[in-house]
């Protein structure tokens, strides 16, 4: 297994496509993987992201609201509830809208090494 392989494995679950042949979609409903990829026929149902999925949304949206937030607090000095308003919704919204393609990245991923995810320590 190649690099490039591990990489255009990766960007296909991006875009949530089957990481074999980038043209089946691999959820049928929100972040719910099909079992097999309706174009090329591979199995992907057996692919647990777990918690890898919510760990890397977490880690990639930290490094971008953190400082956000900082900068909005020494910027404007808002009360405290201005800050649960505005950043309690915000999280949730963009958890929920970036999980799908950390999710796909993960399947990618896993799928290029061959893992499922139920792997022995």
């Amino acid at each position: 297994m190649t690099k490039k392989h591990i990489l255009r494995s990766i960007s296909r679950g991006l875009r949530k496509r089957c990481p074999k042949c980038g043209q089946g979609e691999i959820y049928k409903r929100y972040i719910k993987p099909v079992e097999c990829c309706n174009a090329c026929g591979e199995a992907l149902g057996h692919i647990r992201t777990d918690d890898f999925a919510p760990w890397l949304t977490i880690i990639i949206l930290g490094h971008f609201l953190v400082p956000a937030a900082y900068a909005f607090e020494r910027i404007i000095l808002p009360p405290l509830w201005v800050h649960a308003v505005l950043w309690g919704p915000l999280i949730i919204l963009l958890v929920l809208g970036l999980l799908p393609y950390t999710k796909g990245v993960c399947l990618g991923f896993m799928w290029a090494l061959g893992l499922s995810g139920d792997e022995k320590q």
